[in-house]
């Protein structure tokens, strides 16, 4: 991509602690082929055991202008966007690249988002998720659960019904249009920020496009317990921002429907659960054959794959049930209750405090 062509990028990165390999997944960041971009850091306090990372890899490209803020954290407030809010303020570049701290790229991947914006006219362009660096049985079963379930439904989505849906490991926004919202801070209410800020775009009529670059997340040593809390927080995001296609999605789950009719009709209907988990396990392990070339490297992921596959479902069965069970969720340490939208429920802090409506 041509100096011409290539409008100035500040690259958002919102972190908190020690992510597998983040020193690797910074330097991929510093070393995209692209002409004009900065680099904006946000942590929670300067103590965060990934400032001295960061400082380590911004030492190795002093070409590359980096920013390192500490905003803090506002207990009541989405802390991502938070973090997005303070590095917007700082920043200088027509466009705002926002991505995690666990997600790598290759070197051409902020050019061809541009290319795409450049191309289709579009406001944000969205890059789905790959997760791969399975180190372990857990690993194995999270980035099974990106690639499969989240990435596989949202790209459904998008190639056939046209719908447009956002995660946020990678969003590349035009400036004026989230700042016609009075920017980032806008969405400061809702957990769900990535998927709002998307249907806020439809609604607004700016272009939502996607050209499939894919962004790797990182995930090489997950327990239990994360993975669980993970997928909860998601259920419960989901089941807040639209509870009739939650349930759905509950209903219709090929092993649910499957276990429902055995336990209704007997030893007789054992056969069909068993058809359709292998049948589910094929589909995953031929979807990792296909996507997740790292891992596939790796013998020891091809023999605990099937495993894999079916611990992975029966906790989803389990994580099924959260949302009607609580409306907390676990995020980063710490504990948020949420409301329709995904709307933020702030701790009282004086007796008297009202909580919003639909809180």
């Amino acid at each position: 991509m041509t100096a011409a062509l290539s409008p100035p990028v500040s690259i958002l990165k919102p972190v908190r602690g020690l992510d597998d390999e983040l020193e690797e997944n910074l330097e991929s960041f510093y070393r995209l082929d692209y002409p004009f971009y900065e680099i904006l850091f946000a942590l929670d306090s300067w103590n965060d055991q990934a400032c001295e990372v960061i400082r380590k890899v911004a030492a190795k490209y002093p070409q590359i202008p980096t920013v390192i803020l500490a905003p803090g954290h506002d207990p009541n407030q989405n802390p991502k966007i938070h973090k997005l809010s303070r590095m917007e303020s700082e920043s200088r570049g027509r466009l705002l690249w926002i991505t995690d701290s666990n997600v790598r790229v290759e070197p051409n991947t902020l050019s061809r988002l541009v290319a795409e914006y450049l191309s289709s006219g579009a406001s944000l362009v969205f890059s789905p998720i790959l997760g791969t660096s399975s180190r372990s049985f857990t690993s194995l079963m999270e980035n099974a659960s990106l690639n499969f379930f989240t990435s596989g439904n949202v790209i459904a989505l998008w190639k056939l019904l046209a719908k447009p849906v956002v995660v946020g490991k990678s969003m590349l926004i035009d400036r004026v249009a989230i700042g016609s919202f009075g920017g980032f801070q806008f969405f400061k209410d809702n957990l769900a920020e990535d998927y709002l800020i998307g249907q806020s775009f439809l609604k607004k009529g700016f272009k939502v496009r996607t050209n499939f670059t894919w962004v790797m997340n990182i995930n090489q040593q997950v327990t239990v317990q994360s993975f669980f809390k993970r997928l909860a927080r998601w259920a419960k995001l989901r089941y807040q921002l639209n509870r009739p296609v939650y349930i759905m999605e509950i209903v219709l789950n090929p092993i649910v429907l499957a276990l429902l009719e055995a336990a209704a009709f007997g030893p007789l209907f054992w056969q069909p659960v068993l058809l359709v988990t292998a049948l589910k396990i094929l589909l995953e392990y031929i979807n990792f054959l296909a996507v997740n070339i790292k891992d596939r490297r790796r013998f020891l992921n091809h023999l605990l794959f099937p495993a894999a596959v079916v611990v992975k479902d029966f906790i989803f069965l389990a994580v099924y049930l959260t949302p009607f069970l609580s409306s907390t969720v676990d995020w980063r340490g710490g504990k948020i209750k949420v409301g329709k939208n995904s709307l933020i429920c702030p701790t009282p802090a004086y007796e008297g405090y009202s909580l919003p409506l639909k809180c």
